[in-house]
């Protein structure tokens, strides 16, 4: 009997697996850290971890030729909960008085069947020791739901109610700042209002940390929204002509980018063909390539029909630059350069 009772209690412990991770005292969960000792100001953080062992790190430091600033470059943090850290993130050391020793980066996250929720970071430690609490900007540790704000203004967004919209993504990046996904959203938005320069600088925003952005369409729409502000800048404003070769080398730049998420994109083709024609050192070979992969795209492209009627007619081949020029305007009867050009190679041909 007694054997079938502790055979029983047993299996009830096993059943139910011992909680892993530790348990936070919820008075220390968030405090105020400082740099140093005469810091007055500080900022909030969340507690997430405490060290559990240092040791120096398996990698090299890329001007580390003898090793020697790889000791206690190492901590094994033993967390209260992975929720919110990821590889890359920046986490901090701070001693019994709440002043920071040391900064570290995640490298790797595991969960211990002993010690629950674990990650290894790299830094300099020298100044920490095992127990020190490890923490992490609050803005950062609310980061996880900003998110949810993101899919809320989605959602007022596609319903046409963009002030509410607006609010909310402005809301999700309060809780992270660094949202790509929010910047891009806000600034389409601003954009379609007619708004050039609000969003472009969420654009911006965006682009900084586009690494983040996992959707290829949202690279895309992002690339692209940047190149089209900028060859609108370039052509169609008033700016001083060294900004203007700056704006013109970035749209170069954010349509090459985009070209290489969706390499069949009509409008990238045409602006870098642009940008390469309409320019103080035109480099017509490559304008050439880039207006003829639009039509090959797009064979109703009435611009590029046109674009390449004047190169060609630039470079003496006459049978291309009308055949061209005609193509223009079948596809866009209405369309005046394509009107004025051919009727200037049909009065060329009748003067040879």
């Amino acid at each position: 009997m007694k054997r079938i009772l502790i055979g029983i209690a047993l299996a009830i412990i096993l059943a139910y697996p011992a909680r892993s991770n530790m348990i936070m005292d919820e008075n220390q969960a968030r405090m105020k850290v400082f740099f140093t000792m005469t810091d007055t100001v500080g900022w909030y953080a969340v507690l997430r971890g405490k060290i559990v062992s240092y040791s120096s790190k398996d990698e090299f430091d890329e001007n580390d030729l003898f090793g020697r600033s790889q000791d206690k470059s190492k901590a094994t943090v033993r967390l209260y909960g992975g929720e919110g850290i990821n590889v890359g993130d920046t986490l901090y050391v701070v001693n019994e008085k709440n002043l920071i020793v040391a900064k570290m980066t995640v490298r790797t996250m595991f969960r211990s069947k002993s010690f629950g929720d674990m990650l290894v970071g790299y830094g300099n430690f020298k100044l920490s020791s095992i127990g020190d609490r490890v923490i992490q900007r609050e803005e950062d540790a609310n980061a996880k739901y900003s998110f949810i704000y993101k899919a809320r203004g989605d959602y007022y967004d596609n319903t046409g109610n963009r002030g509410e919209a607006i609010r909310e993504y402005k809301t999700a990046l309060t809780l992270d700042s660094n949202n790509p996904e929010a910047h891009l959203a806000l600034g389409l938005i601003y954009w379609r209002q007619g708004l050039d320069q609000f969003a472009l600088r969420e654009f911006q925003e965006s682009y900084r940390n586009i690494r983040r952005l996992y959707d290829n369409d949202d690279k895309q729409r992002l690339l692209a929204s940047m190149a089209e502000i900028r060859f609108h800048q370039v052509y169609e404003s008033f700016i001083p002509r060294k900004l203007r070769e700056e704006y013109r080398e970035e749209g170069i730049r954010f349509c090459k980018e985009a070209l290489s998420v969706y390499p069949r994109s009509e409008k990238m083709n045409y602006y870098l063909g642009v940008f390469h024609f309409r320019s103080p050192n035109p480099d017509e070979r490559a304008a050439r390539d880039y207006f003829l992969k639009v039509v090959e795209l797009n064979p109703s492209h009435a611009d590029a029909c046109v674009a390449l009627a004047e190169l060609y007619y630039r470079h003496d081949n006459m049978r291309k630059a009308l055949l061209y020029a005609e193509k223009a305007l079948q596809a866009d009867r209405s369309n005046p350069r394509a009107q004025k050009m051919l009727k200037y190679l049909e009065a060329q041909h009748q003067v040879e």
